[in-house]
């Protein structure tokens, strides 16, 4: 009974941030996403900025769907150009080389959960803020553009495990129309990757 929501039209390539710790499937994202639009015979491009990704190190995915290959040019999201991001680490989200493609109309799927980076091995005291984090990427792309709740306390409570979070973050930003693939594109892109189904 819950509506379908408006996807993103493709007159131009949309740009789509995904970013994360490593270990916790943020590329997942980044691919299911890809082979979704692939599915449905859009272009798809991605580029990960892995760092220590299996350490909790910083992950950032940056996904470019067209209306077909050739509309695409470039895999890197410049400078104010992302047109949404899914946000499974508030600490990477609000880190400059992830904020710098954010815009007033960039629009956010964030989660609230708190998350250790590999940055805490060398501070163990460090506050991760994410009131305040989450504050500085609203203060960004505005009140309205920013939706947020605690995915890793969600995926545990349903699911028994935090592990599906970020896959949780995907739905969730798909509900609010952030991702350009249909619900059955990317159920199917589910499929594919033949894990945990």
């Amino acid at each position: 009974t819950i509506p379908l929501p408006a996807l993103p039209v493709l007159d131009t390539p949309f740009n789509l941030l995904v970013t994360g710790v490593g270990g916790t499937g943020v590329v997942t994202v980044g691919q299911l996403i890809s082979m979704a639009a692939h599915l449905e015979g859009k272009g798809a491009s991605i580029l990960d900025f892995t760092g220590f990704a299996q350490k909790f190190g910083a992950v950032l995915s940056f996904v470019r769907i067209g209306r077909d290959p050739e509309a695409l040019n470039q895999v890197r999201i410049d400078t104010g150009a992302a047109d949404a991001v899914i946000v499974c680490d508030a600490v990477v989200s609000s880190s400059p080389k992830a904020s710098r493609t954010y815009s007033a109309r960039t629009r956010v799927a964030l989660n609230t959960a708190s998350m250790p980076t590999g940055d805490l091995v060398l501070k163990r005291d460090a506050d991760l803020n994410i009131p305040g984090r989450a504050a500085s990427i609203e203060a960004v792309v505005g009140k309205d553009n920013l939706a947020a709740f605690d995915a890793n306390a969600t995926s545990e409570a349903l699911f028994g495990d935090m592990v599906f979070a970020n896959v949780m973050m995907l739905g969730f930003a798909w509900q609010r129309g952030l991702v350009p693939a249909s619900l059955d594109a990317l159920m199917r892109a589910v499929e594919l990757n033949n894990v945990a189904v």
